[in-house]
């Protein structure tokens, strides 16, 4: 059994509270047995309603670690999770991509282009497969999309609820598998609380990223020979646990360190847009 250590800056949120579960439905779904079996954060639920790390691990049957080292020490695989604020990613990641054991790091990965790109730097540097993504990357009906049309996408449209900061990273992921690599530069406009923008790419071809507080998940890809269609995007987390838990299995990293990078520049690049509306910016 592939034994699975969490490492948060404190437990009790809404991913370490359902990702144990996920894991194991998915690793009784698939045949890769696996479970979450140690837990280390580094403090306790800042708020008074929330679980202790003591009270956490008792309810999901994890073994409390009292060090960073010791989860590292007790575990095949590890999770770097903190999923709702990427600021502390770097240093909360530092340990676990020195293991050499599969490490796969919640969304968003990073704050910035250059903070992923010193964590890849650092991974390998000790040989650490590394991988991370949202979810929605992998969702089925994308999946599908991509098996029918295997013509190259000339379009690509999102739009998506929440904030640039955490949650855009779900309408990155979609764009970039649907898009592939070569974004070059972006324009933003706004109207209120939504904002808009346009990515054009070297070859040409363009995708444009909508986000509102209250905009549901829409994905649309156009090609030359079919047109328009939308893609429904509903179908993603067993998907998304049977690729990891092939990732840690087998060790390959399902997502490439090149994608990755083109997403975390594509999200810097639209939040700085964002701040000079109307104005080119580069990736």
């Amino acid at each position: 059994m592939i034994k699975i250590g969490f490492v948060d800056r404190y437990l009790d949120n809404w991913h370490t509270n359902h990702y144990p579960e996920y894991i194991q439905l998915a690793s009784e779904l698939y045949g890769i047995e696996a479970r979450v079996t140690h837990a280390y954060a580094e403090m306790d639920h800042p708020d008074e309603y929330g679980m202790t790390t003591k009270a956490w691990c008792e309810h999901y049957h994890c073994i409390q670690c009292n060090s960073y080292e010791e989860l590292i020490e007790s575990v095949d695989a590890i999770m770097v999770m903190c999923a709702d604020d990427c600021l502390p990613h770097e240093d909360l990641a530092r340990m676990a991509l020195t293991s050499g054991k599969p490490v796969y790091c919640d969304k968003t990965f990073a704050p910035t282009l250059e903070a992923a790109i010193r964590m890849f730097s650092l991974a390998e540097q000790y040989q650490t497969p590394l991988f991370t993504c949202s979810a929605q990357r992998f969702c089925m009906e994308l999946l599908t999309f991509q098996r029918q049309e295997p013509n190259t996408i000339s379009y690509c449209a999102t739009t998506g609820p929440g904030d640039m900061v955490n949650y855009s990273i779900h309408q990155y992921e979609m764009l970039q598998m649907l898009m592939g690599t070569g974004a070059k530069r972006c324009q933003a406009f706004c109207a209120g609380e939504t904002v808009h923008i346009i990515y054009q790419y070297e070859d040409g071809r363009m995708c444009t990223f909508t986000q509102g507080k209250k905009l549901p998940f829409h994905l649309f890809a156009s090609t030359k020979e079919e047109g328009v269609k939308e893609i429904a995007v509903t179908d993603y987390y067993m998907n998304f646990m049977h690729r990891l838990l092939h990732f840690y299995a087998d060790k390959k990293v399902p997502v490439t360190k090149e994608d990755t990078l083109e997403i975390m520049a594509m999200q810097q690049a639209g939040r700085k847009a964002i701040l000079n509306p109307n104005e080119w910016m580069e990736l």
